[in-house]
């Protein structure tokens, strides 16, 4: 910075976030510059609930690992103790995966069975809702139009929470529901969804109560 002349390198720059920099740089937190000098080639790298189909490949790896460092000869895993791994939702990421098996492979002799493991169900957070709809406001419509107009709820729902847990991230959002970021995008707009960095909710466009409330209490409808 403030050179008079250029200075030639020979460099090779690796840069890693947990964050989405891209979604850091449309909010104004991440220089745009410095993202477009460094977004010559991105490896997107999705957390470990949303790759599965890795968890027996790495959990046959650390229990290698583990066997190594603990001078232990655990086989490998039950069926159950598989089952319970596919279905824990494993928040600390791969870390978390990896300090487990060691644990359990201290614990077991031949086999990891699931109370080696020692994990309880942890509900994925901002997806548990139940919509609320008081009165009939659906009287007089068809089962078509409330099931239309009832997936229009549940998913200006969805959304909305799980933008609340994600503190207004679209890109981690979108990665949480398996959409992708121009999808995303597009229903936050439909539905005028605005959602603060603390994950507070700023406005919300009812369209589901606001339409049916407004047939229900037209005259003639």
């Amino acid at each position: 910075m403030g050179g008079t002349k250029p200075i030639s390198v020979n460099v090779r720059l690796l840069v890693a976030s947990n964050q989405d920099l891209h979604e850091l740089t449309e909010s104004g937190s991440f220089r745009r510059d410095l993202f477009y000098r460094l977004n010559e080639f991105s490896i997107v790298v999705p957390s470990l609930r949303e790759r599965k189909e890795d968890i027996p490949y790495l959990a046959k790896r650390f229990l290698d690992l583990a066997n190594i460092e603990l001078k232990k000869n655990v086989k490998g895993f039950s069926e159950s103790a598989l089952n319970v791994m596919f279905n824990y939702p494993w928040p600390g990421n791969v870390r978390q995966l990896r300090s487990t098996i060691r644990r359990a492979g201290l614990l077991a002799d031949e086999l990891i069975t699931e109370k080696h493991l020692d994990l309880k169900r942890v509900p994925v957070p901002g997806l548990a809702f139940t919509p609320k709809v008081d009165g009939t406001p659906w009287k007089g419509l068809s089962l078509r139009e409330i099931v239309e107009q009832s997936t229009t709820a549940v998913e200006r729902e969805v959304l909305t929470q799980v933008l609340k847990n994600t503190g207004g991230n679209k890109a981690k959002a979108a990665r949480l529901l398996k959409i992708d970021y121009k999808t995303i995008h597009g229903k936050i707009r439909l539905y005028g969804i605005q959602i603060d960095r603390e994950g507070r909710s700023i406005s919300l466009i009812a369209i589901f109560m606001t339409s049916i409330g407004e047939a229900f209490e037209t005259p003639g409808t």
